[in-house]
């Protein structure tokens, strides 16, 4: 695989950063406002094998905060991404510029105990975990399994991955 372009100013900045602010306030909404089509498929896959319920029942989740399922569908994939990164530390936690891997994935970099808005210097430099997005419907959207692919290649631990029934 070539070395993925970089690119100083791009939208999974932000939407990487408002996700961990989310998933730090508990707000299912704005979460599931961030996820791909099909990490929503998986999660409410999921929800459907741990509740019982066909995927009939399960499938389409409203992302506007009525569905009272979101919490529901949402808790794992919250607990994962606490316990990967943090409860404690979630808020510190800085993101590095993005990289372009093709036309519809990017990923970004998360660098633990960031603090204060800085420019990083080549010895500050560990990132810690990274998150995959992918570009659907015109926005650039959180993926789970993009997420554990280049978690992988790049020898950093998955913080969407763990996710347990």
């Amino acid at each position: 695989m070539k070395a993925p372009r970089l690119q100083y100013e791009h939208p999974t900045q932000l939407a990487a950063s408002s996700f961990l602010r989310a998933v730090q306030a508990g707000d299912a909404a704005a979460m599931w406002a961030a996820l791909s089509r099909e990490t929503r498929g998986l999660l409410e896959g999921l929800y459907a094998a741990r509740s019982g319920v066909g995927l009939e029942l399960a499938a389409g989740i409203e992302s506007d905060g009525s569905d009272a399922r979101l919490g529901l569908v949402l808790a794992p994939l919250r607990a994962s991404v606490l316990t990967a990164l943090g409860e404690e530390r979630l808020g510190g936690y800085g993101v590095s510029n993005a990289r372009l891997v093709d036309r519809v994935t990017a990923y970004v970099l998360l660098l633990p105990e960031f603090g204060e808005e800085r420019v990083v210097s080549k010895d500050e430099w560990k990132p810690s975990h990274l998150l995959a997005f992918v570009h659907e419907s015109r926005e650039w959207l959180i993926d789970l399994g993009r997420t554990a692919e280049l978690s992988a290649d790049a020898e950093l631990p998955d913080p969407l991955g763990r996710i347990r029934r």
